[in-house]
């Protein structure tokens, strides 16, 4: 549990997260629009046997101005490296329920879903269907097949164009409006600044230790 603080820093306020579990660090990223806030992280040991893990990191919302608010916070995911020149992130992809619930339980356990953290509802992930209009991709260049895992609120994606006639809804979040607690809705990609959440491949589970 994370409890949330304000302080007042660039005309803006910040939030100081204090942090209450040895597994939850925070670090400040200052982006190019501003600051943001990370809550490092947890570990997932993909296969149980210490080889492979992927780390998760959870950011609150972004600066107003660092757009693009989607290719901007996919771009960060890509500098994130558990080590020096190891492999680098990429916006998360959830892929099957399991990683997913556990993403949107950790996201609510530490209040992170509340104000606090975001005002504009949600969480960028990577899975966006920018490069043609009902196709979803993942950032790692995988598609849906068949029966793939999905959980989409209800009614969505709806591609939306009200605020934007020409591209619509791209882009995917994890919604936190209406109770939804998490589940996906696609949103427009540089309508409204959000928080995002890297995976960071890590090999040999480094981040665990």
């Amino acid at each position: 549990m994370i409890s949330l603080g304000r302080q007042r820093s660039n005309r803006r306020y910040f939030w100081n997260l204090e942090v209450l579990n040895d597994d939850q660090i925070i670090d400040y990223f200052h982006l190019p629009g501003g600051l943001c806030v990370m809550l490092c992280k947890f570990t997932v040991d993909e296969d149980g046997t210490g080889c492979m893990c992927t780390s998760y990191e959870v950011y609150c919302q972004q600066p107003k101005n660092d757009r693009p608010y989607q290719r901007n916070a996919a771009a960060f995911c890509a500098t994130r490296s558990v080590q020096h020149y190891g492999p680098t992130g990429r916006l998360a992809v959830l892929r099957t329920s399991s990683i997913d619930q556990r993403v949107r339980e950790f996201i609510m356990e530490s209040n992170l879903d509340e104000r606090g953290c975001i005002t504009r509802f949600g969480f960028w992930i990577g899975l966006s269907d920018q490069a043609e209009e009902g196709e979803y991709t993942w950032s790692d260049g995988e598609g849906f097949c068949g029966t793939d895992y999905r959980n989409w609120a209800a009614g969505e994606p709806n591609n939306n164009d009200r605020r934007s006639k020409t591209t619509g809804q791209d882009c995917v979040q994890l919604w936190f409006r209406f109770g939804h607690n998490g589940l996906w809705d696609d949103e427009y990609c540089d309508f409204r600044q959000k928080g995002f959440i890297c995976q960071i491949p890590d090999p040999k589970c480094h981040s665990k230790v």
